[in-house]
Order: C-alpha cells, then sequence, then structure tokens
C-alpha cells in the first residue's frame, strides 16, 4: 500500500479551510459542537409565527448542516482509521487486502475532508477461462501481471487493493472532477489492454471492466464500492472491456 503524499504539481490542492480541519481538533468535540449549533435554529422555529421570520430561519439552516456533516464524517473516519491496519496485505500482488483499504480510504478522508473519495473498481475479463485454458498459476501470474500496471499508472497520493479474488480497487486521492476519474479509469483499461500478454503466453489477451464510483463524505465504504460493483455489472452486460459510472 502506497504511503500518502502531497499531490503532484498538476492536482487540484486541497482547500485551505480544509487543510485547517485535518490539521487538528478533536474530531468528538467538533462533531457534539457542530451539532449542538443546530440545536438553538431548530429549537426556535416553531415559536415564529411570522412567514418571513420562519424563511430566514430556514434559509440560515443549510451552513450549520454543512458543518454539521463534515464533522460527522470527520468523527466517522477517525472511527475507521482506528481499525487495526497491520498485516502482510495481498500476498499474491503485494498490493493492500480489502482491510487496509478500508483504513487508507479513512485516511484519505481525513487528509481531503472536502473531496469524495473517487473509487475506481477493476475486474480482470474471463480469468476462470484464463486458469481453465492454460492453469491457476498463469490465472495468477495474469493479476500479478494486472497489479503492476496499475501501479504503473498510479499517483503516490492514490490507494492501490486487491478487493477480492479477480477485483482490484483504486481510490483516487484528493480532489477529481467526475471527468477525470474517467479519464483516469480509461487508461487503466487501455494500459491492461495494451500490456505485453505475449511475454506469459503466446496469443494470451487480457482485458479489464473497469467501474467509478464516488464515495461521499460519511458514506461506509462498503456502499461506494456496491456502486463500482454495479457498473462493473454494467460493463458486463455491455461486453466487457469498457468503462462505466455510477455517482
Amino acid at each position: 500500500m502506497k504511503p500518502l503524499a502531497p499531490p503532484s504539481p498538476d492536482d487540484s490542492p486541497a482547500p485551505p479551510a480544509a487543510e485547517r480541519r485535518a490539521a487538528g481538533g478533536d474530531p468528538l468535540a467538533e462533531a457534539l459542537a457542530a451539532c449542538a449549533a443546530l440545536t438553538p435554529c431548530l429549537a426556535a422555529l416553531p415559536s415564529l409565527a411570522d412567514p418571513d421570520a420562519q424563511r430566514q430561519a430556514l434559509l440560515q439552516l443549510p451552513a450549520a448542516l454543512q458543518a454539521a456533516g463534515v464533522a460527522l464524517a470527520r468523527l466517522a473516519a477517525t472511527a475507521d482509521a482506528a481499525a487495526p491496519s497491520d498485516g502482510p496485505g495481498d500476498a499474491l500482488t503485494g498490493l493492500a487486502d480489502r482491510a487496509q483499504l478500508a483504513v487508507a480510504s479513512a485516511a484519505l478522508a481525513l487528509h481531503y475532508p472536502d473531496a469524495p473519495l473517487t473509487l475506481i473498481a477493476v475486474d480482470v475479463d474471463h480469468l476462470r477461462h484464463v486458469n481453465d485454458t492454460h492453469s491457476q498459476a498463469m490465472g495468477d501470474a495474469v493479476l500479478r501481471a494486472v497489479a503492476d500496471v496499475l501501479r504503473a499508472q498510479s499517483r503516490p497520493q492514490d490507494v492501490l487493493a486487491r478487493a477480492d479474488a479477480d477485483r482490484f480497487v483504486v481510490a483516487l486521492g484528493g480532489p477529481v472532477s467526475t471527468t477525470r476519474a474517467l479519464l483516469v479509469a480509461e487508461r487503466l483499461r487501455a494500459a491492461i489492454e495494451g500490456h505485453g500478454w505475449d511475454g506469459l503466453a503466446g496469443g494470451l489477451r487480457v482485458t479489464a471492466s473497469v467501474g467509478v464510483a464516488t464515495r461521499a463524505p460519511g458514506e461506509p465504504l462498503d456502499d461506494a464500492l456496491a456502486r463500482a460493483g454495479a457498473a462493473l455489472r454494467e460493463c458486463k452486460r455491455g461486453g466487457r472491456n469498457q468503462v462505466r459510472s455510477l455517482a
């Protein structure tokens, strides 16, 4: 698993406010304070009889709700990060395993609290056919090669994991637009297809389906991974070797 690193020059930096929140403060105290700030706003609403006063009071709520949401997301990320992170990772590829992905994703949420985490799921097409036609050892060699391709195509702040038997996940570190994420996903797909697979076996061709999903602040990682998996199923229904996205 790659350590977190500052964004490269061509990546969008985290907003100054996000950097201040990530730099310090007790997440529990911040969450309690942010939620407490909502109480007087909500308590005043029933006592307001004038529609204009009610409207003004309601218009003041979004900022307080946003602050509470950010504080609660940071608290949730801190709880995730407290989970054990030690372990060998994925023995076959040397990437992070599913548990380490959860911890690293929580760390990314803390490092970039204002940026939704973008997940790219990469599923090797027809890996079972490779195993049946060649051997299990050849299938393992394909997985190791795909892991190497993902390493070569990723940035230092990205997190790479093998989340399932034939599925990889790339968690993009830092603010990434949907358009940029789709471009990255397409680059990964093309790099896998264009890899020199003949070096493993003559006539071998390997492709991958790629699903993109965004994890909202405070959302469980499994929910975002499930959407990425749904995008992969759309790829398979569409013929594989393509990129699909689900919000």
